[in-house]
């Protein structure tokens, strides 16, 4: 669950910039979102927020706002005093044993509050989501807006839900693809009537995954380029950490701004996103899908007990499914 940097004010609120994330929704491919980046954080990289390219393929995310009434704040900081006093070691008492105002002057309620917090968003975001009868498809972030004590705390909410996409005569746009690579290029060396080599297996699936996107519009949230972007700049930088390389000699060598590298993924970003949205319309439209059975074998097939066994969870099983249907529809374009 999402939790906020920024203590109560008794004075007037502040916004926050912190980005937080709810940490049930899951995203298009099946993963678990929040689960991949709790925060909107990036460890030392460039900031995403900026980089989300300004087009027709990009959408506005779903905007909303969430109010929790005083009452209920109150009352969950009592029940989150209650958990932290159990945990809680103070000098001179047992563990759990200490006073509650002791444990409340020792923890702060800065603290106190995050776990206020935790206890009172996932209500109110189940709440709103089924109240819109929205279909979010990743994880939402949320900024605090007001969090003054003795009034209503006030949250605002960005998530996303699947775009909607005409897949058209797609089947023409990738035939058309294996009619161009039919007629082969004569060798130099070749006779007359001989033929160049085919286009390997990769260099079929770029052309035709280039037609998709050529004939498909497809318009991505901004949210889920944003949290792409931020994923990639985030393994950048613990790769660079690991060499001890800082991000700033990184960007010289490769003579890049820090405002093109975020450009540069979040294009990519852009189209990768496209594909897993055109992909997944494809495998459903055709009913491409995988049995139980197949993620078993899936599964007996690891090496190790302590994988088979960390896999076997209905989250992993669902992620192992996602990719069996992706294989299936990539050869299923392949064969067309």
């Amino acid at each position: 669950m999402p939790k906020t940097k920024t203590a109560p004010k008794k004075s007037a609120p502040k916004k926050s910039t912190h980005v937080d994330e709810h940490k049930d929704a899951h995203d298009h491919t099946g993963h678990d979102h929040a689960h991949d980046h709790n925060h909107d954080h990036n460890h030392g990289a460039p900031a995403a927020s900026d980089a989300v390219p300004q087009s027709s393929f990009v959408s506005e995310n779903i905007k909303f706002k969430l109010t929790a009434p005083w009452a209920e704040i109150q009352k969950s900081y009592q029940i989150a005093l209650d958990s932290l006093v159990k945990d809680a070691e103070v000098d001179g008492f047992r563990k759990g044993k200490a006073p509650r105002a002791l444990v409340e002057e020792k923890i702060g309620k800065s603290k106190i509050y995050e776990a206020t917090i935790d206890l009172v968003l996932p209500k109110l975001y189940s709440a709103a989501v089924h109240e819109k009868k929205l279909q979010p498809i990743v994880a939402p972030h949320i900024h605090p807006i007001s969090l003054d004590e003795n009034k209503d705390w006030v949250f605002e909410v960005e998530t996303a839900e699947a775009p909607e996409m005409k897949l058209g005569d797609y089947k023409d746009a990738v035939k058309t693809v294996r009619a161009k690579n039919a007629l082969w290029t004569p060798g130099k060396d070749l006779g007359k009537d001989q033929k160049g080599e085919q286009p390997s297996e990769e260099e079929r699936l770029k052309q035709i995954f280039g037609a998709l996107l050529e004939h498909i519009h497809v318009v991505v949230p901004e949210i889920l380029i944003r949290d792409e972007v931020n994923q990639s700049l985030s393994q950048l930088v613990r790769q660079l950490e690991k060499m001890r390389i800082p991000l700033e000699d990184y960007l010289t060598s490769v003579s890049k701004t820090a405002d093109q590298l975020r450009q540069e993924y979040a294009m990519s970003s852009l189209a990768t996103l496209q594909l897993e949205f055109i992909i997944s319309t494809i495998a459903a439209q055709e009913n491409i899908g995988v049995e139980e059975k197949q993620v078993d074998e899936v599964i007996q097939a690891l090496p190790d007990e302590n994988i088979r066994k960390a896999n076997n969870t209905p989250q992993q099983r669902n992620n192992i499914k996602a990719n069996l249907i992706k294989r299936k529809t990539v050869d299923y374009l392949l064969a067309l």
